[in-house]
């Protein structure tokens, strides 16, 4: 799809999706990228358990989080959290086999990755009622298995997006595709919280034993050292489907079996075809503990999430993360137009009038089918002729917010060293880290105050919320920490540590409501 080569991703990165607007708080001062957690200035294959040192969230109170002036590494409170993000996301995709190589080896050989060992979530929960019969296979496998009623189960992967229950349909017409990861110490504790496998996670016969003892969820919590012991960790990846007319290397791509359940498919027959998946996102959570020296980090989870740079371009009017006031589109269906000199994207068709960020409707059927042949989500597409190819306008993904500067200028040296090693990861850019917090001195109106910074969406995963600031008819709060807030156990309504993922005990787990207030 792009001309480019495949690492020319510096000159393209200011004038495309990840530019990053000069706004408030921007000054001469440039954050150092961390390339990794020992200290040392080479890629390395450790995930990190904390965060570095940062001055800013020990006062307590009456500080700033990314809003003002970031003069030096003293008042700088988001770096240390970006350099954590990079660091799990280059360890997680370092090459399991290779984990002591360097990063011309770990980073950019063939091979499966550190996280495609951890397990999904239908290890522990077990599977929707109907999945597809397909043979055997030694390719990784994406499930889409259905409730046995015609929509998509939740405890399989996916192609509706959480907090909406809506798809993504890129240009050349199909679904993007969803998986979840969880590691070991997330595994055990749903399995035995506090070791005790009767008040398991996974049943609600565990749950209601969970409830009934007067437990509270507490995932394990990280060490404070970023060398120490990690602690809970979840991961969503989504992935396109790559044709003919994509650049293949650009992307960290895996050949899959695709399985769809029958009843999900029109004509019912089932899907069984080996495909070529291209990563365009993923999310890391990780559960960090209470910390003295960093008082206003919140006992929770660190937020991080990472996008293909051809996804789709920056907004003409995109909101400033940094401005000192209220964003015009906040709670709006729309954020408005992208450049008319847009490229090429994923999820973006140049030159076509239809609205921006406009989700399908299945109509009748109220649930979203697949074809029985690729593209696989044509009939929710609006098919358009492009040179010699047929392209398919969908949602005409935009980016509703601008890349907070500090992050776009360690994105540039951490694109920089991957490239430098040869590896295809130079491709991605983290659009940021968030992480709760209390004692913000900035409160302003329409923001969540929770969180820093108030709003972060994925382009791929949370496509038509990006500027909810409260749920809204489109679906829940853009915002990491407060779609999470909202997670429960499957009995009682008990609160679940801010992971959806209990919740899938439930024989028929539904897709989380998010009220409109």
């Amino acid at each position: 799809m792009r001309i480019l080569p495949a690492f020319a991703f510096a000159a393209v990165l200011g004038a495309a999706s990840f530019s990053a607007q000069e706004g408030f708080g921007q000054g001469t001062y440039v954050p150092k990228a961390q390339l990794c957690a020992n200290g040392s200035q080479a890629l390395c294959s450790t995930i990190p358990a904390y965060i570095g040192p940062d001055p800013e969230l020990s006062p307590g109170l009456g500080y700033n989080g990314i809003f003002g002036q970031v003069t030096s590494a003293a008042n700088d409170s988001q770096t240390p959290f970006d350099n954590m993000s990079w660091q799990s996301f280059i360890g997680l995709n370092w090459v399991a086999s290779a984990e002591s190589a360097p990063a011309a080896r770990g980073l950019a050989a063939a091979g499966s990755r550190v996280w495609q060992s951890w397990v999904k979530p239908d290890f522990l929960f077990g599977s929707g009622p109907v999945k597809a019969s397909c043979g055997a296979t030694s390719l990784p496998v994406i499930t889409i298995a259905s409730d046995g009623k015609g929509a998509p189960s939740v405890k399989n992967d996916e192609y509706y997006q959480a907090s909406t229950n809506l798809p993504l349909i890129d240009i050349y017409g199909n679904w993007t595709l969803y998986e979840r990861r969880l590691n070991s110490t997330e595994a055990l504790y749903l399995l035995a919280p506090n070791g005790k496998l009767q008040d398991n996670l996974v049943t609600i016969a565990g749950q209601t034993k969970f409830v009934s003892d007067k437990n509270k969820v507490a995932f394990p919590a990280s060490a404070t050292d970023p060398l120490g012991s990690r602690g809970a960790m979840e991961l969503k990846i989504a992935w396109r489907i790559l044709g003919p007319n994509d650049t293949k290397s650009r992307y960290f791509t895996i050949d899959a079996q695709l399985a769809v359940a029958g009843d999900l498919v029109s004509g019912g027959q089932q899907i069984c075809e080996t495909v070529t998946l291209g990563m365009v996102g993923m999310h890391i959570i990780q559960r960090n503990p209470y910390y003295d020296g960093n008082k206003v980090l919140l006992a929770q989870w660190i937020w991080s999430t990472f996008e293909h740079v051809d996804n789709a371009p920056v907004a003409t009017a995109a909101c400033d993360p940094t401005a000192p006031g209220p964003c015009p589109t906040i709670n709006q269906p729309s954020c408005g137009a992208a450049p008319a000199s847009s490229g090429n994207y994923s999820y973006f068709v140049g030159g076509s009038p239809a609205p921006t960020n406009n989700p399908p409707s299945a109509g009748a059927r109220k649930n979203f089918a697949w074809s029985a042949k690729p593209p696989y989500a044509s009939a929710y597409a609006q098919p358009t002729s492009s040179g010699k190819q047929t392209l398919y306008v969908a949602p005409q993904v935009v980016r509703c917010w601008s890349i907070y500067g500090n992050t776009a200028s360690l994105n540039t040296q951490w694109q920089g060293a991957l490239a430098q090693a040869g590896s295809v990861f130079a491709n991605y850019a983290l659009v940021g880290t968030q992480w709760g917090t209390t004692g913000l001195e900035v409160r302003l109106p329409n923001y969540p105050i929770d969180a820093v910074p108030g709003l972060l969406s994925n382009l791929t995963l949370e496509t038509y919320i990006q500027n909810n600031a409260k749920a809204t008819t489109s679906g829940g709060v853009g915002s990491c920490v407060g779609c999470h807030a909202q997670a429960t156990l499957a009995v009682g309504n008990a609160p679940s540590d801010l992971s959806f993922l209990p919740s899938l005990a439930a024989p028929l787990p539904a897709r989380p409501v998010f009220s409109v207030k």
